[in-house]
């Protein structure tokens, strides 16, 4: 059977798989970034509108 590969690419994919690689889970990245697990959530779902600064905030622990 053949299978069919599709690679998310967009931002809050990226977001979210920079934090698996990590090692950090949702409540760990909340508590580096002074954001809830809500917003975490909400910036790695691919079109969620999520502010600016959560998205700057959570890059900056990221990178």
């Amino acid at each position: 059977m053949d299978q069919i590969v599709m690679s998310d690419t967009t931002p809050a994919a990226s977001r979210r798989a920079a934090r698996i690689s990590r090692g950090d889970s949702l409540e760990e990245l909340a508590i580096a970034t002074g954001l809830t697990v809500a917003e975490i959530a909400a910036a790695e779902e691919p079109g969620e509108p999520v502010p600016e600064h959560h998205v700057e905030r959570i890059e900056h622990v990221l990178a």
